[in-house]
Formats: structure tokens, sequence, C-alpha cells
């Protein structure tokens, strides 16, 4: 009896080691996908996503995982380049992104979404494109809009609509607006450089990293940026990501904030909220240069994505998680619950009919949809963050110390030049 109950315990063993090798669901181990994201990209932004994801596929589990953004960029590009260590999906910014496209280290989703060029933002397609190929999962982007008090200009007797139709009469109307020292038009800072140039239709740089910001159009808005600060004095040169900037911002000490819509989201929204303002904010369109000029629009220099690393051990799943990620129903989820500006089309539409009581009521997603649709494409390279540090010195030189715009400019190309060798 004891050599029989011996032997069934012995072929029971057996059996559960076959099934669990077989792949039996009940025995078999579960595969495992990390991603990687910062400021709660992978744990909060897409947490609803990575749920559903795992409730298709229970055989999965998947370890989130936030960091800084420096120290996500240094580690991913480390682990691509070293052959070992890389996540299965990681969330980067799409200009950074070309470097591994142009060096194959990332698997294209072509394959799971091959209408990408009609589902996508046309305007700036080429952050997630190369030779033809979506190199990996769109996530947000930031059109360039214009945030005003309505309360401040209604009181001033100025509908902002109506009043301020190009950037000549932004400036008349922020010499009616100022009070030194304690009321501003606007915040100027050096980021808006390339907004406002993208606007008037000229280039800083290009997909290939060529420097094209020495001439006319450029030395143009960096003298209107100069003018506004130092001439007629109705702006701050200051940056608008400080504790101190919010406090500016809940106090009414900036009238308007030229900006990326995104800036609604974590700064208007939650780091400057302040109750008594909802429904006295408003969003305008990027104004033309001057009237009669046609409607225009700009966009910022990069947005998110998800990219797959050659790494996994499941490129199917990763590319499918991936590719979820950049969905109608997942981005417009993304947009209603964080705020970003999805690039999904058929998201935007979808949330173009939101009215946001913050805004008065106002339709943000379609004025911003709207404004992409005008925006000319500006390319940029994988080395934009040099040439965009460049330019910031040379914004601060032309303000603070007076070094007039087309030397500043010239300077800031030979530099640039330098640091690109």
């Amino acid at each position: 009896m004891r050599k029989y109950s011996k032997f069934m315990l012995i072929f029971a063993l057996v059996i559960l080691v076959v099934m669990a090798g077989a792949g039996y669901p009940a025995f078999a181990q579960k595969k495992k996908l990390v991603i990687w994201g910062w400021d709660f990209r992978a744990t909060k932004d897409i947490a609803p996503q990575i749920e559903q994801f795992k409730a298709k596929h229970p055989d999965v589990e998947i370890e989130a995982i936030d960091m800084g953004p420096g120290d996500l960029h240094d580690k991913f590009l480390i682990a691509t380049v070293s052959g070992t260590g890389a996540p299965d999906v990681t969330f980067e910014v799409d200009t950074m992104s070309r470097k591994y496209y142009e060096m194959g280290t990332i698997y294209p989703l072509t394959d799971l979404i091959p209408n990408h060029e009609e589902l996508f933002i046309k305007a700036i397609n080429y952050r997630w494109t190369h030779e033809g190929e979506l190199m990996g999962a769109p996530y947000d982007t930031g059109p360039f809009v214009i945030f005003y008090r309505k309360d401040i200009l209604d009181d001033a007797g100025i509908d902002f609509t109506t009043n301020v139709t190009n950037m000549q009469e932004f400036l008349e109307i922020g010499k009616k607006i100022t009070i030194p020292d304690k009321r501003y038009m606007s915040v100027i800072f050096a980021g808006q450089l390339q907004p406002f140039v993208q606007s008037r239709g000229g280039k800083i740089s290009n997909i290939k990293n060529e420097l094209l910001f020495d001439n006319s159009i450029v030395a143009e808005v960096a003298q209107y940026m100069v003018d506004v600060v130092n001439k007629y004095k109705i702006a701050e040169y200051s940056s608008p990501w400080t504790p101190a900037a919010y406090e500016k911002v809940k106090e009414g000490r900036w009238a308007c904030l030229p900006m990326w819509y995104w800036y609604q989201s974590f700064a208007l929204k939650d780091i400057a909220y302040k109750p008594e303002l909802v429904g006295k904010w408003r969003i305008a369109r990027m104004l033309p240069w001057r009237k009669g000029d046609p409607p225009t629009g700009a966009d910022f220099t990069c947005g998110g994505i998800f990219l797959v690393s050659k790494q996994t051990q499941y490129p199917d799943l990763a590319k499918e998680l991936a590719a979820s990620l950049c969905s109608k129903d997942a981005q417009a989820d993304q947009a209603r619950r964080r705020g970003i500006f999805p690039v999904n089309v058929q998201a935007l539409e979808e949330l173009s009919k939101w009215e946001d009581p913050f805004f008065g009521g106002q339709r943000p997603f379609k004025i911003g949809l709207e404004l992409l649709r005008d925006t000319p494409v500006m390319q940029f390279g994988s080395k934009y963050s040099v040439i965009e540090g460049v330019l910031t010195t040379a914004m601060d030189r032309m303000i603070f110390d007076g070094v007039p715009v087309t030397k500043a400019i010239k300077d800031a190309k030979k530099q640039a030049e330098v640091e690109l060798k």
C-alpha cells in the first residue's frame, strides 16, 4: 500500500512538471514586461491602460518604474549601447529618440498601426517616423497658446478676442495693462523664441541639426522679445517654472502667459491653482505677427513617445502594450485625467466637444486642434537641446547685457558649431 502511495505521489509530481513545462495555464510562469517612465508616466498616467492590458493577458506581469527624466535618458542610452539592461518599453522625448531610430535598436510599430500617417497629427509626424516606419507610440505634444486673465482685461475695458488679433496689438494692449513692478502684460523667456519663430514661418534648425537661425526672421522675433522687456517694459524676462513664478500667476502679476498647452495641467490647475480664479482664465490661439497675416500656430519642439527595445524577450507583447497607449480611447482617457494634449486625431476630435469650466466653458482641445492644423512643420534633430541651450545664452546676453541682436545671434551660431562637432 505504501509502495502504491509513493508511486502515485511520484506520478503526480511528474504530471505537474510536464504540465508546467507545456505552458498549462494553471502552472505556467508569468511573462514579465518592464516599462520605464518619468513624472508618473508609468505609474500614474497610463495605469488604467496597464491594468486593461493585464486583464487581456493574465499570463503577463508588468513592472512600472518611474524615475527622473535625466536618469531615464542616461540609463536607457547606456543600456542600449551596452546591449543589456534596457526595459521592454520606455518613455522618451521623441526628438531625443531619433538616435535610436538610426541605431536600429528599437522595434517599429508600423505592423500594428499601419494607418499612423492619418491617425496622428501630420504637422509633427517626423518626430516618430523614420524611413516610412512608425518608430514608437506617440503620446503627447504642446500647441503654443496664450493663456490670459479675462477679468483683468475686462477691468481695463479690453476684449482680448477683438482687441488683440496680432503681436503688434498685443504690444499696444500691454502698455495699457502693465503697472510696473506690480503687474505686467506678459512673461518673456528664452524658450519662446522657437515657437515665435515657427509662427513667423522661420526655422531654428532641422532634422539634420543644421543651424538655420542666423536670418532676418529670427532677428526680428528676438528684437521684439528684447523690446517688450527693455524698451516698452510690458513684460518680465523670467522663468515660468519656479515657485516665484507660480506665486505671480496666483497673484495676477502676469495678465497673459504665451505658453505651451501642457502648462495648464501642471501649473495653472495644479501648482499655481487658486479656486477663486477658476473661470477667469481663457485660452487664445497663437497670434499672427502682423495685421493681415494668415492664421498661424506653433508647437512644442518635442513630445513623448513610448519605445520598444529590441532587448525585450517578448517583442510581440511589448509592441502590443506600446501600441495600446496611443489608441483613441487611451489618449482620450489620459487627456481627461492628466491634462495631456494627445496626438491621436480621433481622440482629439472626441475631446473637442468637451467644455472646460476652468477656462469659462471654452473647448481647449478644439482650439488646439485647429491651431495645429495651421502650424507649419518645423523639424528638429537629436541635438536640438544643444542648439536651444546656445540660443538661451544668446537671449540672456541680449536682455541683460544689451548685446545687439544680430551680434548675439552670430556669436550663438559660432558657439553652436563648436559644440556640435
